[in-house]
């Protein structure tokens, strides 16, 4: 028999094992403590699946990425639940339901797992604190570690330039264009970044660049739509500039899909 195939054959009891532990009424008969305050039909299945997950894998390995993680699948377990909360009241008499229960539950871990992260310098944790919880200290911690390697994500570089537009732009710009080198072949693309590059040309009146980037934004799948003949209303190039301009954004669209995009010089 082929080696491998008796590698394989050996190893699909362990596999199957191994899927059927991972589901998740096996996970609540075996760990109930995943699952309690929860609510328990259909609704929102695939947020409350998630949060079970998050919190066994807190459970089995604390760490701060792992608690990052767990405040997200809470918040959005919570977000999806909360709407519900109307129609409750006017399907029942009682106003209690296990829907209600749940979301409480939901808003007290968060604030329990935001008292219990608040000193960490994990950079997204850093950043949750600044932007849902107001809190400064973590704003000016996640601005130090700007040249620090856990930093070089693109998500994570988005936020620094972000936080940097409206004291240095030359910084802010320089992050957005980190951000956009970080990402891998075919990897989405948050287009967010490249809005964001194009907004500080426009401030600068830099209207080469502002139109070669609407250009790129054009090309991806920008949640807005973009009038790419607005920009012409800014400048007026000729036919021949035209054209080197487009094919500079070609260029860089090319870069990105490929992952090969780096850092312009300056």
């Amino acid at each position: 028999m082929n080696i491998k195939k008796m590698i394989l054959l050996l190893a699909s009891p362990l596999l199957l094992a191994a899927c059927d532990r991972d589901r998740i009424p096996n996970i609540c008969e075996d760990t109930p403590q995943y699952c309690v305050n929860l609510h328990e039909d259909s609704w929102c299945k695939f947020e409350r699946t998630a949060l079970i997950r998050a919190r066994k894998e807190n459970g089995i390995n604390q760490s701060d990425a792992n608690a990052y993680q767990l405040i997200n699948k809470l918040t959005s377990y919570h977000d999806c639940l909360s709407p519900l909360l109307d129609i409750e009241y006017k399907r029942r008499k009682e106003r209690k339901t296990d829907k209600v229960d749940a979301v409480y539950y939901a808003q007290e871990a968060l604030q329990d797992l935001a008292v219990k992260t608040k000193d960490s310098d994990y950079p997204y944790l850093l950043l949750w604190h600044w932007q849902h919880e107001g809190n400064y200290g973590a704003k000016s911690r996640f601005l130090k570690l700007a040249d620090r390697p856990e930093m070089q994500e693109p998500e994570l570089q988005n936020a620094l330039g972000e936080l940097l537009m409206l004291r240095d732009q030359p910084r802010a710009e320089r992050a957005f264009h980190r951000a956009l080198s970080l990402y891998k072949k075919d990897q989405e693309i948050n287009t967010d970044i490249i809005a964001n590059i194009l907004t500080i040309f426009i401030n600068q009146q830099n209207y080469e660049q502002a139109w070669i980037w609407t250009r790129v934004l054009s090309k991806l799948d920008y949640k807005e739509n973009i009038d790419t003949e607005r920009m012409d209303a800014y400048a007026k190039f000729n036919e021949t500039e035209r054209q080197e301009m487009q094919n500079k954004a070609n260029d860089i669209v090319s870069k990105l899909a490929k992952g090969t995009y780096q850092v312009p010089l300056k």
